[in-house]
């Protein structure tokens, strides 16, 4: 499943979604039917939806609305903000994240939540695109001081040979 996704979003499809995403006045101007694409993302979540609740349905036997509280809802957006919601990948390091950190505190009894909470507030506020966020951050960084290191060398080779 997660294979079909991650084909889909670097398709010519995938391309269009994400332009939609950032900027739908820029994605109408260059071509892009945005009512079109806006209901095809909106049929592809909900068949991929309904594929999980058909994983979901045989592995409990039994489907009741009780285990789809607000709280769940919740908990997997934090997941997505937290993981880095432009990143594919966003969404399983910030499931991995909200499994086992509150794991890792435990020891801290009742106040894990609350590390948690400010530690989920401090990584807003430092990096609102999530922990991908900041790995693309430093990677950009790395590649452009590479870059100007390799200008600087191609410059005095330049200037030696002149």
């Amino acid at each position: 499943m997660s294979l079909a996704v991650w084909w889909l979003i670097r398709s010519p499809w995938g391309r269009a979604f994400v332009a939609l995403r950032e900027n739908p006045v820029r994605a109408l101007s260059l071509g892009i039917d945005t009512r079109r694409y806006t209901l095809m993302a909106f049929a592809i979540g909900s068949a991929l939806g309904g594929v999980a609740g058909a994983l979901y349905a045989p592995l409990t036997q039994y489907v009741d609305p009780v285990p789809f509280q607000l709280s769940l809802s919740l908990d997997l957006l934090m997941m997505v903000i937290v993981g880095g919601a432009g990143f594919f990948f966003g969404p399983f390091l910030g499931a991995m994240i909200a499994v086992l950190l509150p794991e890792w505190l435990r020891f801290t009894q009742g106040y894990y939540l609350m590390i948690y909470a400010v530690a989920v507030i401090a990584l807003l506020i430092y990096s609102p695109t999530g922990i991908l966020g900041i790995l693309d951050r430093f990677m950009a960084e790395r590649r452009t001081k590479a870059a100007s290191a390799q200008r600087a060398v191609a410059k005095a080779k330049l200037e030696v040979t002149l």
